[in-house]
């Protein structure tokens, strides 16, 4: 089994969206301990933006003449798809921003939605090219965006589960630590309700929490 963890939030300390994805992973390698991971830090080491150049030559298919700068970009779009390809789970850490994703998460996203590669066009719109496998997704959110007057201002998850489902990953699993940074219920409360949930969706008693 090979497993791609993506982490996207610039904090190394203190972060609950990393802190349940490694969770995640963890749990993963309790059920399947000959799990392989890959592991991609894109929030202190961000994929690169496209340029026009870069996203020209995809849509075109034509590489030659590029500039250094243009190919490294198309690299890193190989590599992205090639990773994505190969997992058996895809496990995402990511916080909400701004009501959204990281700008590190939506790099990344811009990198493997690839028209022809990823999905294809329709005349009933896109249709996913990846085969479907479960992901994971460790979502953090200092306020309460599940419901009531949040739930209009949530462009995070619903944003995820659209752009991944476009690229034909549909078996997608939300862990959430939200209210976070409020009083009631506060951090300590919601990531010890997160932790519950990822014991009981991997029918874990206890569960050896990441260094």
């Amino acid at each position: 089994m090979n497993i791609l963890h993506i982490d996207s939030s610039p904090f190394t300390e203190n972060s609950a969206s990393r802190e349940l994805s490694a969770a995640i992973v963890t749990a993963w390698q309790q059920t399947k301990p000959a799990a392989k991971i890959v592991y991609q830090d894109y929030g202190t080491n961000p994929p690169p933006h496209l340029s026009a150049e870069a996203m020209t030559s995809l849509r075109s298919h034509q590489y030659r003449y590029l500039s250094d700068n243009a190919l490294a970009e198309i690299a890193a779009v190989n590599q992205a798809i090639e990773q994505l390809e190969i997992c058996d789970v895809l496990v995402i850490g990511s916080p909400m921003y701004n009501h959204s994703i990281s700008s590190h998460l939506k790099t990344w996203l811009d990198l493997i939605c690839q028209a022809g590669k990823t999905f294809r066009y329709s005349s009933t719109g896109p249709i996913g090219l990846l085969k479907n496998r479960p992901v994971f997704i460790a979502s953090s959110r200092g306020g309460i965006y599940s419901y009531g007057e949040g739930l209009a201002h949530d462009f995070q998850e619903p944003y995820l589960v659209s752009m991944l489902g476009t690229l034909g990953l549909k078996d997608i699993h939300i862990i959430r630590a939200e209210g976070i940074n409020m009083s009631h219920p506060g951090r300590d409360v919601v990531m010890a309700n997160a932790m519950q949930q990822i014991r009981e969706i991997f029918n874990l008693p206890a569960m050896t929490q990441p260094a």
